[in-house]
């Protein structure tokens, strides 16, 4: 079957045939549920009255003000919630994807009076769809949480054993990580693997102080690594998977030009990468078409991504 999967793949890059792509089992292990799922999809589930993000987006800000002034707004309760969790699954499964890692920011518990409810609900929907797909809840954490709620969201969340890892982001900045030392400590002794974004807009430095402080097994983005020697040479060394996301990356202005994308390099250097969505609402780019997209560039062979799909298994 894996041999099967693995002609099918490279023939569909070769062909430039989404639909064969599609139905070969990949991961989308960097994505964030709120954004999870087509525009067209959540622009129906408004009202059809959500502005169509724009083609460039100015970087963290502007992905921000989209946010805030389109989407948010129509996310009131924890049916709501719910509808962004269960779409994201759907909307991965229909790509093919096995293996889902995909973020609940962990102020969506203040939108429950029993943390019960809330636990039983992502629970509900990965048992729903188990036989389809292995979702793996992630909880996210921005840097803007403040230390009350740290201990009040994030802790619980920690504690529920349904999140199977943690992710910290927001602005590169802010590079605030011993804040949240002690809590990435208490994750990892129950068993969550610890991610954080770094070295999306930034260089080394930024992924150097997120590996040091927060000492992670993962990534988002990563690609500000690329900067220095040492850095990639420790990622390595560490056997730390970068988690990218191509369209991502170009669309929000972290790259400039696609014919340049650190991918390529940090490969080249031995480190384990993965293709991912990030914000698939915004970006409009399945998994699928982020392979395609990288093989169109002509910076990867379909044996080079085929094996960066099955990074993305594991």
């Amino acid at each position: 079957m894996k041999k099967i999967e693995d002609e099918l793949f490279k023939a569909g890059l070769k062909e430039g045939d989404l639909t064969k792509i599609s139905k070969v089992s990949k991961g989308d292990v960097h994505n964030h549920c709120g954004l999870g799922m087509r525009f067209t999809t959540f622009n129906k589930w408004a009202g059809g009255s959500v502005n169509k993000p724009p083609n460039k987006i100015d970087g963290l800000k502007g992905l921000d003000d989209y946010i805030f002034n389109e989407t948010i707004k129509f996310i009131n309760d924890k049916e709501d919630i719910k509808f962004l969790i269960e779409e994201t699954v759907k909307e991965a499964i229909r790509d093919g994807v096995k293996v889902l890692g995909a973020s609940i920011d962990c102020h969506e518990l203040m939108r429950f009076t029993d943390k019960k409810e809330f636990f039983s609900l992502i629970l509900n929907i990965k048992n729903k769809y188990n036989a389809h797909i292995d979702f793996r809840p992630e909880v996210g954490i921005p840097k803007s949480i403040t230390n009350e709620n740290l201990d009040k969201l994030l802790i619980p969340c920690i504690e529920s054993g349904v999140f199977k890892s943690i992710d910290l982001y927001g602005d590169e900045t802010k590079e605030n990580f011993e804040k949240f030392k002690d809590y990435y400590k208490f994750a990892k002794e129950k068993g969550l693997k610890l991610k954080v974004h770094s070295g999306e807009f930034h260089d080394y430095r930024n992924v150097k102080k997120a590996i040091a402080i927060l000492e992670v097994d993962e990534i988002q983005h990563g690609i500000g690594a690329v900067s220095n020697e040492y850095i990639m040479d420790l990622i390595k060394e560490k056997n730390i998977r970068l988690n990218i996301c191509p369209s991502s990356n170009y669309i929000l202005g972290a790259v400039r030009e696609m014919k340049k994308y650190p991918a390529r390099k940090l490969y080249d250097k031995g480190i384990v990468i993965t293709i991912n969505t990030d914000d698939l609402l915004l970006f409009n780019s399945g998994v699928s078409e982020e392979y395609l997209y990288l093989y169109k560039l002509k910076l990867f062979d379909v044996d080079e991504l085929n094996e960066i799909r099955k990074n993305s298994l594991i």
